[in-house]
């Protein structure tokens, strides 16, 4: 009898015991109305997902209160007029043979919302837009923790398996663990001890809201990109806190950064025979992208934790799957471009199938966050020309 790869094993994460060990990883859906209730789109998206065999979806972020919203028609969760919509999309994964889990956050300063005032812990210029955020004030923090807390219950309500906290990428809960972002001197701000004290409060918060057993993984940021940002021995204090609180796994990351592109970099693992075939000039000029490049990150918080992690970042071959977990550097594999591209990933790895993903990492997919749907833009040139053709003209718009 043949043994399964390592990434297609049952794995457990807190009570849930999940298929394989490949996860579906958060990705932006504009499939919400602008009051943040999900269409059927969403609804069909994840049904396609969960019958295409991933271990754990992760939905895109979900914003908890009306001034967290990061980009138009993201999903909400920050009122109950949101739940039965969501009950359709988790009934529509379970009874796909899916599970799923609630990405809950909040977006800080780092907002696409031109009607929003972009709020964070202190009145810093947003590394990525430059946006100038208002300093909360210690009463809205403590309702933005409230606001965690009733997100969490609303996502148990609505079906899902667990909850993901977002506490990466430059949104408010990594800007109040950032040096660079947080400058206060009060009980939320000073030192690495205070400046943990929001992503603490938030897990106490979610924790008691679902209870004791249902799964509540996070996001952690483990390193900024920005100069005077958040170092790794702190974070790694952190996640030991975090565990403390009732997390059960991470999901590591970058923190506050310069650029999206340090989070979603291009052309991972794209060999020059598959750059000509999709038509990327750019990268058969230029050395592909390196595979993994969150694990020194996965492997510092899992000796630090001791829990399950979730390696995001640039996981493109059979190969390196395999290889990262026999080193146990990670417990569980997430990709999320890959899937926008093949839905049906995990199923194709059922069959035999190795090597690579079709994803070229082109980040076409991510252009259209907050103008349209999600999708792969690459998938035949009839898509690619109308990209081409929805940027010509914005940018004139825009003057460019």
């Amino acid at each position: 009898m043949t043994t399964a790869p390592l990434y297609l094993r049952p794995g457990r994460i807190g009570s849930l015991e999940l298929p394989n060990r490949l996860v579906r990883g958060a990705t932006s859906e504009t499939m919400a109305s602008p009051s943040g209730v999900v269409y059927d789109s969403f609804v069909e998206l994840y049904r396609r997902l969960a019958e295409g065999g991933a271990g754990l979806l992760l939905t895109g972020h979900m914003y908890v209160d009306p001034r967290g919203q990061a980009s138009a028609n993201q999903t909400g969760i920050h009122d109950d007029r949101v739940i039965p919509a969501l009950q359709r999309a988790t009934d529509a994964v379970h009874e796909a043979g899916g599970r799923i889990f609630a990405q809950i956050g909040h977006c800080g300063s780092q907002t696409m919302m031109s009607a929003i005032t972009p709020v964070a812990p202190s009145p810093v210029p947003n590394a990525m837009y430059t946006i100038q955020p208002e300093e909360l004030s210690d009463g809205e923090i403590r309702s933005l923790v409230a606001a965690f807390g009733a997100a969490a219950r609303r996502a148990a309500e609505a079906g899902f398996d667990g909850i993901h906290i977002h506490g990466g990428n430059g949104y408010l809960i990594s800007e109040f663990c950032s040096p660079h972002a947080n400058t206060r001197d009060d009980r939320w701000g000073g030192d690495a001890e205070r400046r943990s004290r929001f992503f603490f409060e938030v897990a106490e918060a979610v924790r008691s809201a679902v209870g004791d057993d249902f799964p509540l993984t996070a996001r952690l940021s483990v390193e900024d990109s920005v100069e005077g940002g958040l170092q790794r021995d702190e974070s790694l204090a952190r996640a030991r806190g975090l565990a403390e609180r009732g997390i059960d796994g991470f999901e590591t990351t970058y923190g506050v950064m310069r650029s999206y592109f340090e989070n979603i970099r291009p052309y991972v693992a794209v060999g020059r025979a598959q750059a000509w075939r999709n038509l990327l000039v750019q990268r058969a000029r230029q050395p592909a992208g390196a595979e993994a490049y969150y694990r020194p990150f996965a492997r510092a918080v899992k000796e630090a934790s001791g829990l399950p992690i979730i390696l995001v970042g640039g996981v493109r071959t059979t190969e390196t799957m395999r290889d990262i977990l026999a080193s146990g550097d990670a417990d569980f594999l997430a990709m999320a471009r890959p899937f926008i591209r093949e839905p049906d990933l995990v199923r194709k790895l059922e069959a035999g199938r190795t090597g690579g993903v079709e994803c070229v990492s082109c980040n076409m997919c991510l252009a259209h966050d907050g103008f349209d749907p999600l999708q792969c833009w690459r998938d035949n040139p009839r898509n690619v020309a109308v990209h081409i053709r929805k940027h010509y003209w914005t940018n004139r718009r825009k003057g460019q």
